[in-house]
């Protein structure tokens, strides 16, 4: 028993100093961010003023970067951190979101900070600071900034050297949900009478292209199927006889594509007549 006591006291005096280290460390960088609370936020002063308190101020390494890359179009994301440089921070959380999302952006890079994105609607937007909280404040207030309803985190993550201190990556997101394989969509179009149909968020290319000539053929006489896509949004522009449809990952460039279309076709008045997005 003594011998069991003697064992239990040991242990504690080794860990005490590494707890307490650990706590100083987060105290001299937490300093070092108030320190520089005069740079703008996001700015390369910022960061390089963080970046020489820790470096000589804390005695540690301020390289930890992190970044996080989504894609508006699946909501899916991908994050890095504790990374030796941005380049590579940036390609890690490129390349897990597009496991999961076809449409991925690199929205924010950052070091010895936390990173987060919000979006709302058709707005993506990002904030970092010194802690998970602060970061999602100003992600949220930013998403809000830009006219966007709904604004909701989307993803987080901290890469500093005081990230477990700060709820960061001792607790990482969970990962983004599994997609749908398939969400296909379709539209048919009868040109002499401006009848039209349309499906989305089929499992299968066939079904969506069945139910769109389905739906047409109730409203017009002539129907021909014009397009087929998978997640992806789909357009169709029209002047009399002449047509344009178009398919993209973005909403606005499928719009686009179809009126271009119909104005080669000939068409001199075209107007959108289907736009949606299968996902």
């Amino acid at each position: 028993m003594k011998r069991l006591i003697r064992l239990l006291i040991l242990l504690a005096l080794v860990a005490y100093p590494r707890t307490a280290h650990a706590q100083s460390m987060n105290q001299c960088i937490d300093s070092c961010w108030s320190s520089c609370s005069a740079e703008p936020l996001g700015s390369s002063s910022k960061s390089a003023c963080v970046d020489r308190c820790i470096k000589y101020t804390c005695r540690a390494s301020a390289d930890v970067w992190g970044a996080i890359a989504y894609s508006k179009a699946d909501k899916a994301y991908g994050y890095s951190f504790e990374l030796d440089d941005e380049a590579t921070a940036r390609k890690v959380a490129l390349d897990k979101c597009r496991k999961y999302g076809n449409a991925c952006v690199v929205e924010t890079a950052f070091k010895s900070a936390c990173g987060a994105v919000a979006a709302g609607g058709s707005q993506v937007a990002w904030g970092i600071d010194r802690t998970r909280q602060a970061a999602e404040q100003r992600a949220l207030a930013e998403c809000a900034r830009l006219g966007a309803k709904g604004c909701e985190i989307q993803t987080w993550v901290c890469s500093a050297p005081n990230a477990a201190g700060s709820g960061g990556t001792s607790a990482p997101p969970s990962p983004p949900p599994v997609p749908k394989t398939a969400a296909w969509g379709a539209i048919a179009y009868s040109a002499g009478d401006m009848g039209a149909g349309w499906a989305q968020g089929k499992a299968d290319q066939s079904s969506a292209e069945r139910e769109a000539m389905a739906a047409c053929q109730q409203r017009g006489k002539a129907c021909v199927l014009r397009a087929s896509f998978n997640k992806q949004c789909g357009a169709l522009a029209a002047d009399r006889n002449f047509e344009g449809w178009g398919t993209s990952t973005d909403a606005r460039e499928a719009q686009q594509a179809a009126m271009n279309e119909c104005r080669k076709a000939g068409g001199t008045a075209c107007a959108l007549h289907i736009m949606f997005c299968s996902m």
